[in-house]
């Protein structure tokens, strides 16, 4: 997730030498590194809006923009030099006031410090610091809780200020949440806490803190304060991150922790930190200095060849123009026969990995405007477009030409519209109830389109996504491309016939209508296969399953397997010359026994004669079945004789097999 900060002018020139003007400042930082979308101008200083790139939190600070221009403006002609930040050694105390520190598992923070502060006087911060506050967003409110604001926007290293008197028996245990476990926040906000969040808790069990995020009100500073326990740490990325999906809850700390924090960071801001608290405050630190760091992080080192830098940047440059970028950038470098060997600067620990993120720094240090604007070689011309999508746009098309809308819904489903929880993927973070399960079908998606939808005239949508059907072989699903229609208040055959003519316009001519098994949530159901291969089923949805949705109309539905039935689709076409004779036309009505398929009657019919071009239902009332018969020839004009004797061969073939009756016949 990009962010972004608000960087006074006044500020940034604490760290940095230069005469570059603001204009100046906001257009190279831009032109090659962070994002200046726009410079305020506030009085007699300059605020900078920078959007800040996900992968580089060390940008996160006045300091850390800084350090990026010391190594940017002398690109420019414009010197530029990185002051050191003021700070004060942390003396050594062996006896001092107590503190137990407990982290129940390594995993949960890299790095954790702590620090007792004494004489503590609660007053504003001076004026500047407020006005810096105020300019970046955060409200200034006493100078304890503005040194930990301060310094995290100062140094982009987010810290945490205690009352050290309110944590109950001095003790404090590091560990995940229970299931259910409470907590109110600074903000006076109750949450109930979900299992695995990092949390605090003193000598008797109270939650103190939401790490990472907020701490607890029963734990704050306030007016009669006297003795403060400051935390400056680094904790697990992603338990911060699934913590604020879980809990819906964001802060300006959290969006840093959540990026990664610099471990080798945490020493120097704690530093920082007392000068300030004695600058400010009148304190002093009243305690030992707590680091609990585990595994510090290793040296890193990553190596890149001349041969590559020229070949991604387009040009051919002097190895030691890269060299010089690296070392402005923090990097220690080393020359080794066509290489360049660089030690990865601790604060760009978590981005620098492979020789490709080198060339990335050199790269957009050299600029990105002095490259040559030349388009990359083709290395082949035999590309290939894959049909499906054109086939899937053929599809949207025909559909919304015939008055269907199309629909885009969630790909998750509530666990009261499942009866088979086990068939289904389950979503560890559900953002609410009603998006639990990966669903398998459109069907049920379609349904809840069409509830929201409350209208008593008819309702014909269509969607056009994926499905995920749990494998047993492996975690992944099977995504699985499917084609839902939905109308209401409409008769089966007049939706199966919506499918024949978008069939015939996917060029697929030798398809079948037959009996399936019934199918969960459908009655009445037809299986719709090509050349023997199912694809896909048509039916009418159980009214107990529309009742679920309180929907009133009947509701006819279609679902289909698009990798299964694109496989029969083809662009070319068959020409057959238009007949010189006219056809004739015929219905005929047959008593029909009841659960009798219709489908397959029809396919028989049409193999009785040659002159049979095509049979159709036009009509459906209780046990009487209309079908219209077109008759014709290629070589001659067709006679009633002929005629006759074609009917009467369907009509007693239809009797002796399938025991229909003819009640009629109308020409």
């Amino acid at each position: 997730m990009i962010m972004n900060i608000q960087v006074s002018d006044s500020w940034l020139r604490e760290f940095i030498n230069t005469k570059a003007t603001p204009k100046q400042i906001g257009e190279y930082l831009s032109l090659c590194s962070q994002s200046v979308e726009r410079i305020i101008e506030d009085g007699k200083d300059y605020i900078y809006d920078i959007e800040i790139t996900t992968n580089r939190p060390d940008c996160l600070s006045v300091y850390g923009i800084a350090r990026e221009l010391t190594a940017i403006l002398p690109r420019f002609n414009i010197k530029a030099k990185l002051k050191e930040v003021p700070v004060v050694k942390i003396p050594k105390i062996h006896e001092g006031l107590p503190l137990e520190v407990k982290i129940a598992k390594s995993d949960l923070c890299p790095r954790f410090t702590a620090l007792i502060y004494d004489n503590i006087t609660i007053k504003s911060s001076p004026e500047f610091v407020r006005k810096r506050l105020n300019q970046s967003g955060i409200r200034a409110l006493n100078n304890i809780i503005d040194i930990s604001n301060y310094l995290m926007l100062e140094l982009g290293q987010p810290m945490h200020t205690f009352d050290y008197d309110k944590i109950l028996l001095h003790k404090m245990i590091l560990r995940e949440s229970k299931e259910g476990e409470e907590i109110i926040t600074l903000d006076s906000q109750k949450r109930i806490l979900k299992e695995g969040i990092m949390v605090i808790e003193d000598g008797e069990g109270r939650i103190i803190d939401l790490c990472g995020i907020m701490g607890a009100k029963n734990s704050e500073t306030d007016e009669n304060t006297k003795r403060v326990l400051l935390f400056v740490q680094t904790y697990n990325p992603m338990k911060i991150r699934r913590a604020c999906q879980s809990l819906a809850f964001h802060t300006e700390a959290a969006s840093r922790f959540e990026k990664g924090v610099d471990p080798e960071g945490v020493v120097p801001a704690m530093e920082r930190a007392t000068l300030l608290f004695k600058q400010w405050c009148g304190a002093k630190p009243a305690g030992k200095l707590f680091d609990i760091y585990p595994s510090p992080a290793e040296i890193k080192t990553v190596s890149v060849s001349g041969e590559k830098i020229n070949q991604i940047m387009g040009i051919k440059i002097d190895l030691k123009e890269p060299q010089k970028i690296l070392e402005s950038l923090g990097f220690e470098t080393k020359i080794k026969t066509g290489f360049i060997e660089a030690i990865v600067p601790h604060w760009r620990h978590n981005d620098i990995n492979i020789p490709q993120d080198l060339i990335e720094e050199i790269t957009r240090i050299y600029g990105y405007h002095n490259l040559p604007n030349v388009l990359p070689p083709l290395t082949s011309l035999n590309y290939q477009k894959d049909p499906t999508f054109e086939w899937e746009d053929k599809i949207k098309d025909c559909l919304k030409h015939w008055g269907f809308t199309e629909t885009s819904s969630y790909s998750m489903v509530g666990k009261n519209l499942i009866s088979s929880p086990q068939d289904h993927l389950k979503i560890i973070n559900t953002l609410t109830d009603d998006l639990v399960y990966l669903r398998t079908s459109l069907v049920l998606s379609l349904l809840k389109v069409i509830a929201k939808n409350k209208t008593e005239g008819e309702i014909k949508i269509f969607e056009m996504a994926n499905i995920y059907l749990p494998q047993k072989s492996q975690s992944l699903p099977d995504e699985r491309m499917k084609l839902g229609i939905a109308v209401s208040g409409k008769k089966y055959y007049e939706i199966k016939g919506t499918i024949e003519a978008l069939l015939k316009e996917l060029g697929i001519d030798n398809y079948q209508f037959g009996p399936c098994n019934i199918y969960k949530y459908m009655m009445h159901n037809g299986e719709i296969s090509v050349k023997g291969l199912p694809v896909g089923i048509i039916g009418e949805i159980d009214p107990g399953m529309l009742s679920e949705f309180q929907i009133k109309t009947p509701i006819i539905v279609c679902d289909i397997d698009l990798p299964d039935l694109l496989k029969f689709a083809t662009k070319s076409k068959k020409y057959t010359p238009l007949s010189k004779y006219p056809p004739i036309i015929e219905d005929l009505s047959f008593t029909v026994p009841p659960q009798t398929y219709i489908g397959p009657i029809i396919e028989e019919i049409k193999k009785t004669d040659e002159l049979i071009k095509s049979v159709e239902l036009i009509d459906s009332y209780q046990n009487t079945r209309t079908l219209r018969i077109t008759y014709q020839s290629e070589r001659h004009n067709l006679t009633d004789d002929a005629i006759k004797i074609i009917r009467e061969k369907i009509i007693e073939e239809m009797n002796s097999k399938h025991n229909l009756f003819l009640k009629k016949v109308k020409n």
